[in-house]
C-alpha cells in the first residue's frame, strides 16, 4: 500500500475533529481539556453547576479561547461556548456513571486506540485526525508527527486525547446498554398488529357544547388543582420603542441640492484671499478621478464597462452621449448619485461617479434621538404607553429567556437588551437606551416573571374551555349511555340520537386522524372494539363519539417474519437507547446555568 508521507501527516494534524461521529454521538463529546491543569485556582465567578459540581467562569472562558485558537477562529463565539457548556453538563452526568459502572480508560488502552494502526484498534477520531483510510502509514512517522504536535502545542494534542478518551468511554457504556436490549416475539406480535391489522365501520360524534357557564369558583378550583398544567418558565417582559434614523424628505432635498451644486463651476468665498474664486464643477474638471474622490463615498471606478455591463438607470443615457456629459442627480441603491462619461476606449466606456448615502442629517438624527429620549424617560409602563401614545409611537412587548439573542421587535441584535434584563442591578420599571447603527431602542423592565405556574388571569380562556369541555362531556356521555341502552346497532343509536353515522376505512394505530379531527382516543376505540360491538361513549378532542366496527382484516400470518422483524425492532432499540438514556440521566441531574450573567 502506498505510504503517507510524513509532510501529509504534519499537514493533517492541523486539522480539526468536528464531531467524533460513534458510540454516544454528540451528547458524549465530552470536557475536551479535562485533564489540563487549570490557569486558575478557585472561582470568581459560577457559571453554573451540574449535581453540585461547579463549573468556573474563568476556567471555562480559558478553556474556550484554547478550542478557539485550535479551531482557528473557525466557529462563532456563542456557538463555541453552547457547545462547551453542553460538554461540561454531559461530561458530569455521563461521568458519574461511568464512575458508578467502573467503566475507565488506562493509559495502555488510551495509547492503544491512539496508535494501534497495526491491530485495527485505531480509534475512529485518530484516524480522521491522521488521515488513516487502513493501515496505510508507517508507525515512525505518525511516532514523528505525534511527537511534534506534543513538543509544539501540547493543548492539541490534550484536545485530542480527551476526545478519544471520551470515545472510547461512549464505545463501553453503549455496549452495555445494547446487551440489555433484545426485541422480543411479544414486540413483533405487537408491531405487526400495528402495522397490519385495519378495521372499518362507523362512528356517531356530538360536539361540545362550549355556551355552558362555569363560574369563578370553578375556574378558581380547577386552576389550584392543575396549576403543573400551567408552567411558567422564568422570564422578563420588555416593553420596546424603535427608532429608525432616516433622512427626512427634507434631507434628500438637501442632498440633491448638493450634488447639483457639483455638477457645473462656482463662485465660492476664500477667507484667506478675501477674495471669490472659481471651483471647477464635475462637468468641466479634467481630473474626474480626483473629483471623484474628493466628494463621493465611495472611490473612483477606472473600468471600462462594455455595452449591457453598466447599471440600467445610466446605460442608455450615457453609452452614446458625448464626453464629458453629466448625468443626474439620481436615485439608486439608497443613494443619490450624478454619473460622467469620463472616457471611450473601443466600445467600451468609463464612467466617473460621485455616489452620497441617503443618510439622515444631523440634525435629523438629534430629533429622533430627542424623541426616544423623552420615552426613555417614563418611570413605568404605564406612562411609557400614554407618553407613546400621545406621540404616536409604537410599542411591542417580547418575554424573554435569559440565553435568548433575539427579541421580539428588535431582531437579532439584542443580546445586550437581554443581558442588561437579568443583571441583578436591573429594576423593574428600568429602560435601556441603546443607539444601534440607523436606530436606537428603547427598552423598558416591565415585568419579571419566576419560573412556577402561569398566573390565572394568563391563562383563564384555557381553564373556561377545559371546564366547558368537562361539563359538556359529561352530559353528552349520558345522553349516550341512554340511547345505548336500547340500541344493539350504531343504526338504532343513530336513530335514538337523531344523529347520521359517519363511515371510516383501514384504521390502524398508525391513523392520524378521523373526519372528525385529530382523535387518538377514537382511533383505539377502533382498533379495541370486538366486530359488531358497540363501544362505551368516548370523550374526544371535540366531542363524544360510539363506534361500531363492521369489518376487520388481520395482518397476513405468512407475512410475519419474526426473525426479521425481531433484528430490524433490535436496531432500532439499541439506536434509540444511547439518547434516551442519557435525556432520562440528564433529566434526574440538578442543573444551575448562570451562563446569561456572563455573555
Amino acid at each position: 500500500m502506498t505510504m503517507i508521507s510524513l509532510d501529509k501527516l504534519r499537514k493533517r494534524s492541523g486539522l480539526l475533529i468536528v464531531g467524533i461521529g460513534v458510540a454516544m454521538g454528540a451528547f458524549l463529546l465530552g470536557d475536551l481539556m479535562s485533564s489540563g491543569t487549570s490557569l486558575f485556582n478557585g472561582s470568581q465567578g459560577v457559571l453554573g453547576e451540574v449535581n453540585d459540581q461547579v463549573i468556573d467562569y474563568r476556567e471555562f472562558e480559558t478553556e474556550a479561547q484554547n478550542i478557539d485558537r485550535i479551531f482557528s477562529g473557525r466557529q462563532d463565539r456563542k456557538g463555541l461556548r453552547d457547545n462547551l457548556w453542553a460538554d461540561k453538563v454531559n461530561e458530569v452526568v455521563m461521568g458519574e456513571e461511568y464512575s458508578e459502572l467502573g467503566l475507565s480508560i488506562s493509559s495502555e488502552e488510551l495509547a492503544q486506540i491512539t496508535f494501534g494502526y497495526n491491530s485495527g484498534e485505531m480509534s475512529t477520531t485518530a484516524r480522521q485526525f491522521f488521515g488513516v483510510t487502513g493501515q496505510d502509514i508507517k508507525p515512525a512517522e505518525l511516532a514523528a508527527v505525534i511527537q511534534q504536535i506534543q513538543d509544539n502545542d501540547p493543548q492539541r494534542w490534550l484536545y485530542l486525547e480527551n476526545v478519544i478518551r471520551k470515545e472510547r468511554l461512549g464505545q463501553k457504556y453503549s455496549s452495555m446498554v445494547r446487551q440489555g436490549l433484545n426485541a422480543s416475539n411479544l414486540d413483533a406480535d405487537s408491531y405487526f398488529s400495528e402495522q397490519g391489522d385495519q378495521v372499518s365501520g362507523s362512528y356517531l360524534f356530538k360536539r361540545f357544547d362550549t355556551s355552558v357557564e362555569v363560574t369563578e369558583a370553578e375556574v378558581s378550583s380547577y386552576y389550584n388543582a392543575n396549576k403543573e398544567d400551567y408552567p411558567q418558565d422564568a422570564s422578563r417582559e420588555l416593553t420596546v420603542a424603535i427608532f429608525e434614523i432616516t433622512a427626512t424628505q427634507a434631507d434628500k432635498d438637501a442632498l440633491k441640492s448638493r450634488l447639483e451644486d457639483l455638477i457645473e463651476d462656482r463662485e465660492v468665498y476664500n477667507k484667506t484671499a478675501q477674495a471669490n474664486e472659481t471651483l471647477e464643477g464635475f462637468k468641466t474638471t479634467n481630473d474626474a478621478a480626483s473629483f471623484v474622490e474628493r466628494y463621493s463615498d465611495t472611490s473612483f471606478d477606472p473600468t471600462f464597462y462594455a455595452e449591457g455591463q453598466l447599471s440600467p438607470s445610466i446605460e442608455t443615457v450615457l453609452r452614446n452621449a458625448e464626453l464629458g456629459f453629466v448625468f443626474g442627480p439620481y436615485e439608486e441603491d439608497d443613494s443619490y448619485k450624478v454619473a460622467r462619461l469620463n472616457a471611450r476606449r473601443n466600445d467600451s466606456i468609463q464612467v466617473a461617479i460621485i455616489e452620497i448615502a441617503m443618510d439622515a442629517s444631523e440634525e435629523t438624527a438629534n430629533e429622533i434621538y430627542a424623541q426616544a429620549s423623552e420615552l426613555a424617560a417614563a418611570k413605568n409602563g404605564e406612562e411609557l404607553e400614554a407618553l407613546a401614545e400621545e406621540k404616536n409611537i409604537a410599542l411591542t412587548t417580547a418575554a424573554v429567556q435569559d440565553q435568548d439573542q433575539s427579541v421580539s421587535g428588535i431582531g437579532d441584535d439584542a443580546r445586550n437588551i437581554v443581558f442588561w434584563a437579568y443583571n441583578d442591578e436591573t429594576e423593574l420599571n428600568a429602560v435601556k437606551l441603546e443607539d444601534q447603527n440607523n436606530r436606537i431602542v428603547v427598552a423598558m423592565l416591565t415585568d419579571i416573571l419566576e419560573e412556577g405556574s402561569q398566573d390565572i388571569d394568563e391563562v383563564r380562556f384555557q381553564i373556561e374551555m377545559a371546564l366547558k369541555r368537562e361539563k359538556s362531556g359529561e352530559a353528552l356521555t349520558e345522553a349516550f349511555s341512554k340511547g345505548l341502552a336500547g340500541a344493539s346497532t350504531i343504526e338504532d343509536l343513530a336513530v335514538a340520537m337523531d344523529l347520521v353515522p359517519q363511515q371510516v376505512s383501514d384504521v390502524d394505530f398508525n391513523t392520524n386522524a378521523i373526519p372528525a379531527g385529530f382523535e387518538p382516543n377514537v382511533v383505539g376505540a377502533f382498533c379495541g372494539t370486538e366486530k359488531g360491538q358497540l363501544s362505551n361513549p368516548i370523550i374526544g378532542n371535540n366531542g363524544v363519539y360510539v363506534v361500531s366496527v363492521q369489518n376487520a382484516k388481520e395482518a397476513v400470518e405468512g407475512t410475519k417474519n419474526y426473525t426479521s422483524l425481531k433484528q430490524q425492532l433490535d436496531v432500532q432499540l439499541k439506536s434509540r437507547a444511547n439518547f434516551e438514556v442519557f435525556n432520562a440521566l440528564k433529566d434526574l441531574a440538578e442543573i444551575e446555568d448562570n451562563r446569561a450573567k456572563f455573555y
